[in-house]
């Protein structure tokens, strides 16, 4: 891990475990922060969706999910969103940010291959800090398979 001055090594000691994230932001990666943040936008790049694509996409199917109340709702070409609301809120690891709301939208291929799930803050974390979090971290949304399940890839450009 980079040497950090003491303020920038207290926020970062928030992306770990922590009476309101039990396995924390990072789960179980040991890549540097900025190596995670790096990785990810290389794979956006290299699937051609652009993160802020992504992160609509994403908040469009919570928003629509959460309308629903719990009833399926179609996310993609060949998903299903479902929200499960969840009482209280939860701080962004970042001071100074806020809190969320709990609640959850799992992500579903139809034929049960990937799932993901969305959050408030995840979405939150994507879109101010394109920080998907950590490998192993149980809200992390996977750049790759978020684009897949939402069927992304196929909407692309050629060129």
């Amino acid at each position: 891990m980079p040497r950090r001055a003491p303020l920038e090594a207290q926020m970062y000691s928030h992306l770990g475990p922590s009476r309101f994230s039990a396995l924390g932001f990072l789960g179980e990666d040991a890549r540097d922060f900025e190596d995670i943040l790096a990785d990810d936008a290389r794979t956006l790049d290299r699937l051609g969706v652009s993160r802020e694509q992504l992160v609509q996409e994403l908040r469009e199917i919570y928003e629509r999910a959460l309308k629903a109340g719990g009833d399926p709702v179609r996310a993609g070409t060949a998903s299903i969103a479902e929200c499960l609301e969840c009482r209280g809120r939860v701080p962004s690891p970042f001071p100074g940010e806020g809190t969320f709301a709990k609640h959850q939208v799992r992500v579903f291929r139809e034929d049960g291959a990937e799932t993901l799930v969305i959050t408030p803050l995840a979405l939150h974390l994507i879109e101010r800090h394109g920080f998907f979090q950590g490998i192993g971290s149980p809200f992390r949304i996977d750049p790759a398979q978020a684009v897949s399940v939402l069927g992304l890839g196929a909407k692309r450009k050629n060129g």
